[in-house]
């Protein structure tokens, strides 16, 4: 999947350059379980193994987090306070796994960012999706 192309067109080849950054994260067991509650197949290995699973599964969320930290670290509180992240989580990662984020926002926009995560031990996408800094007295686009 071309991340820019299929989810944000306005980022096409003609629309000028892109800021990108980039971020790992290795989903440890111990990170998985803390983030989750107790009893699932997020945090229960027998869980997981009832329904098949190979092991733990991190939420897409937790995936999600690097990119969510770069965004952050981009656009700082008027993010926080206003920004939206639309994103799908169409892969797996399993605890012990590392993911790679990536976030590239159109120099030209400023506002508007593409997210990639891949988990770097299948070599899959794990979350895709965009994010949009809404400007203090702005109206967002519908």
């Amino acid at each position: 999947m071309d991340v820019d192309r299929d989810l944000h067109p306005d980022l096409d080849a003609g629309s000028g350059p892109v800021s990108t950054a980039r971020r790992s994260l290795v989903i440890t067991e111990d990170l998985v379980r803390a983030y989750s509650r107790r009893g699932n197949y997020h945090s229960d290995a027998s869980q997981a193994e009832k329904l098949g699973l190979p092991g733990l599964v991190a939420q897409g969320t937790q995936a999600m987090g690097p990119a969510y930290g770069l965004l952050l670290d981009t656009w700082g509180a008027d993010f926080l306070a206003e920004g939206e992240i639309d994103v799908r989580f169409v892969g797996m990662v399993l605890a012990n796994q590392t993911v790679d984020a990536t976030v590239a926002i159109a120099d030209d926009l400023h506002d508007e960012a593409t997210i990639e995560v891949s988990n770097r031990d299948s070599g899959r996408l794990a979350v895709v999706g965009t994010a949009m800094r809404i400007s203090r007295g702005a109206t967002p686009a519908p």
